[in-house]
């Protein structure tokens, strides 16, 4: 074979492999799926007080949290009555994982009188990996405490995809004054689902009580 042959041969080759290994990267960092929860904010209406409870935050309370597993969703609660202002030194919460049937029922009432919307997210295996590491991490030990004026559950739901490198990251402070309420942090995931081209599911709640909007 001439030398002009074994060159083309070699360059080839060399193609060959930078292709491989650029093909490995690609799959190893394919894109995931993950959801993001919200169980809307809501008060009884006048006339259904007596039977149906009132919950932290009224229409704008409800809760947050990121299926990080299937049928598993992460999400942020306090350990006994919240306090005012955050604490460093009495961490009064706790990261739970409840079931998504369970989720929807942690203020009280059933599962199908809820409203719902569930936020779709493209991640990549990376980001997939740190959501685990950083779950695993705060289920283990939270990292903050709950409080009106600090870290509640939409705010920790947004520092959670933070840590993981899925949204823009803040500091502690600046993430709950962002994020004051679910709703501030549903807006947001919403308009990156959007953005992604991913779906956002949404269902209606019981006719007894007032939710807060889409």
């Amino acid at each position: 074979m001439s030398t002009t042959n074994n060159r083309r041969l070699l360059i080839a080759l060399c193609f060959f492999a930078i292709f491989q290994v650029q093909q490995g990267l690609a799959n190893s960092d394919s894109l995931l799926i993950i959801k993001v929860h919200f169980l809307h904010g809501s008060k009884p209406k006048h006339r259904f007080r007596h039977e149906e409870n009132r919950w932290f935050g009224g229409i704008l309370g409800g809760h947050a949290g990121v299926e990080y597993t299937p049928g598993e969703i992460i999400n942020f609660q306090p350990k006994a009555p919240i306090h005012f202002f955050s604490s460093r030194h009495l961490i009064n919460s706790l990261f739970g994982s409840n079931d998504t049937v369970s989720f929807y029922e942690i203020l009280g009432g059933n599962y199908a009188n809820m409203k719902k919307t569930v936020v779709f997210l493209s991640v990549t295996a990376t980001q997939k990996a740190r959501l685990d590491s950083v779950a695993a991490a705060y289920m283990a030990q939270s990292p903050y405490d709950y409080a009106f004026f600090g870290m509640r559950c939409g705010a920790a739901t947004y520092d959670l995809l933070a840590k993981a490198g899925i949204t823009k990251p803040y500091t502690i402070p600046k993430t709950w004054c962002k994020f004051f309420y679910p709703r501030k942090t549903r807006r947001r995931l919403e308009k990156l689902a959007m953005q992604q081209r991913q779906p956002i599911l949404r269902q209606k709640g019981s006719i007894k009580r007032i939710w807060e909007k889409d």
